[in-house]
Order: structure tokens, then sequence, then C-alpha cells
């Protein structure tokens, strides 16, 4: 008999064993397939039938094997997409946590440019420590300018001698008992606001109370300007006062923030100066009812309509309380002017300064202006 040959699986059975390893879940297909026995190596060669057989399952094999790559590519596909994301995340986060800053993905808008001006008004004010200290206050400096030195023929200084020639015609007026005419207020609106805007070039250069003096000095007179010409223009110029009263408000608690800061501290360094005192508590009077006044007008946005009507001389005393404060604060300013100059120095400029910037003027204004029928605030 012819002797039994070992069961040899054939090419198909085992590139069907190598795909299903190949493919996934391939650990159910590692059972070895028991093979038929072949009686005779002469069984091994296969019949034409057989042959086409194995041509086929071949082909289906080859098929499955493309699939099957396919299908691992495209895994792997993904893996390194996972991969590169994963990567991203890291890199995304380690530049984070190194304070590395990223490019932003949208372009950012030109930021508007602060003009110098201003920002020189929060410098000011923020500086309520560096040191401008005089031994001798109230001595006289001997090597100062004399007044026909300043320089007197530009805008601003026509603008301030046309201020003092206004003043004392009012001052006329006021004895007289005359009202102001809408000439005279529009003209001293113009003349002020000229002295104020021509100031600005040279201020930056003064210390810092003088600058935070005359940056506040700058917003009360814009509100001081509004309400003149809204008592002399009621129809035009009556709701100026709203925002003018803003920048009115603002300058206010910005000049008493800046100096009583300044004054705590010079009492805490034991060189308090007592006689500056006046002068400040009276300007607070004076703003104090500014304020209420304001605020009477703010609540009334018919104010000039209702007023009038009981107190037939409210606009004529706003008008010269406003040309009075105008020069008041003009004339603060000049005296700060002579004191840097060397023109007038010492007690002569601190005592001019408190008695003819605030307390004559308001006082004679008060005396011939008693008996009219207004009321301010």
């Amino acid at each position: 008999s012819a002797l039994a040959l070992p069961a040899v699986p054939s090419l198909a059975e085992r590139a069907m064993a190598e795909l299903a390893f190949l493919s996934p879940g391939h650990a159910g297909s590692m059972v070895p397939a028991e093979s038929p026995s072949l009686p005779s190596r002469q069984q091994l060669r296969a019949s034409p039938t057989v042959e086409a057989s194995r041509g086929s399952l071949s082909c289906s094999t080859a098929a499955c094997a493309a699939v099957a790559v396919l299908s691992l590519a495209k895994r792997a596909r993904k893996f390194q997409a996972c991969r590169s994301a994963s990567a991203t995340r890291t890199l995304a986060s380690a530049g984070r946590g190194s304070g590395v800053s990223q490019a932003p993905s949208i372009p950012t808008s030109p930021q508007l440019e602060v003009p110098e001006e201003l920002q020189d008004i929060g410098v000011a004010g923020r500086d309520t420590g560096t040191p401008h200290w005089s031994e001798k206050p109230l001595q006289e400096k001997q090597d100062g300018l004399k007044m026909e030195q300043l320089d007197w023929p530009n805008l601003h200084g026509a603008s301030c001698v046309l201020s003092g020639a206004i003043f004392l015609f009012e001052l006329v007026r006021f004895c007289l008992g005359q009202p102001p005419s809408d000439a005279e207020c529009y003209l001293a609106a113009l003349c002020y606001a000229i002295i104020y805007a021509s100031r600005f070039e040279g201020i930056r250069g003064l210390p810092s109370h003088f600058r935070v003096t005359f940056y506040a000095t700058t917003g009360w007179t814009i509100y001081y300007i509004a309400h003149l010409l809204a008592a002399t223009t009621p129809a035009i110029f009556a709701h100026s006062v709203y925002p003018a009263g803003i920048v009115f408000l603002a300058s206010t608690i910005y000049f008493y923030k800046h100096w009583i800061e300044r004054m705590y501290r010079h009492f805490v360094e034991d060189r308090f100066r007592a006689y500056y005192l006046p002068g400040l508590i009276g300007l607070m009077y004076f703003h104090w009812l500014d304020c209420v006044d304001l605020f009477n007008q703010w609540v009334d946005p018919q104010y000039w309509d209702h007023v009038p009507v009981a107190l037939p001389d409210q606009a004529w005393t706003i008008q010269d309380v406003r040309l009075t404060g105008l020069f008041m604060s003009s004339m603060a300013l000049f005296m700060i002017t002579l004191h840097n100059k060397g023109v007038l120095t010492g007690g002569r400029n601190t005592l001019i300064t408190v008695l003819f910037t605030i307390f004559v003027p308001a006082l004679f204004l008060t005396g011939t202006h008693a008996s009219l029928q207004a009321s301010f605030p």
C-alpha cells in the first residue's frame, strides 16, 4: 500500500491564514485548520479544474489582501493624525507655561495716541512726593526778571493785558449797577479761552503742583465760559453746562485730591505751612457754591424758562459771577508766572494771590450785587 504523507496545507489555505493574521480580530483565526490527507504525491498535482479553482482563489486572496492593506493604511493615517494633534497641543501648552507669547490670529487695530498734554495731566496729578521746598518761602529773590522783561508781544501777552482792561471796566460797571452786554461777555469768553490755550506749550516744565493748578483751573474755566454763554444766550448754550459741568467736577476732584495729599505729606514731614490753609478753604467754599448751582441746573432742563420768572436778575448775576471768576483764575496763574520768573516772589506774592485772587473780588462782587433779585446758588 502507498505510504501516507503528512497533511500539507495548500497555497490558498496558507494565504488565507496569513490574511486572517493581518486582518483585525486575527486572534480568533490563529487555530490551524485540519487539512485532508492526500493518499499519494500524485494527487497533489491537481487537475485543470482544480488549477482554475486555485487561480480564482488566488485572485480572491489578492483582493482581500488589498482591502486589508488599505484598512491598515487608513488606521495608520488616523494614528499619525492623532499623534500630530497631540504634539501640537503639547507644544502650545509648553509655550503658555514658559511664557512664550503666541502670535495673534486676528490683527489688532492701531492704538489711539494720547497727546502729551493729556498724559502730563495724569503724571502731575499722581506726583505728590516730588520735593519742591524752599527753606525761606517768604523771602524774595533778588536775581529775578523785571516786569518789562517778560515776553509780552505775543498772543498770550496781549490776551492777558486785554483781560486786565476788561476787569477794570467791569469794576466800574459793578459800582454803577449796570448789567453786562452780550458783546462784553463774548469778548471775555474769547479772551480767557486764548489765555489758557496759549499756555499749554510752556507749562510742562514747571513743578507738579503748579501744573496741577493750571490743569484744574483750565477745567474750571471751560465750565465758567459755558455757564457765562448759557446765561447770555440760553437758547443756544443752555445745554452746554452738562458736558462742561462734568469737566468742572473732574477738575475739582483732581485739584483737591492732589493738594490735600500734598499738604498731609507736609504735615507728616513737619513742614506744614498754615498760612496756605485759609486760601485753600476759601477756594473750597466758592467751588462748593459752584457745585450746588451746577446741580440746580442739571436737575431742571428748563432752568432758563423757570428761574428768570421768579428771579429776573438771575442771568445778570451769573454773568458777573463768571466774569469775576474767570479773572480771578487767570490772575492766580499770572501770579505763579511772576513767582517762577522771579518778578514777584516770597511773602508779597503769597499775600497778593490769597487776597486779590480769592477774597477781595468775591467780597466786592457780593457787595455790589446784594440788592439784585437773584440767587447764587
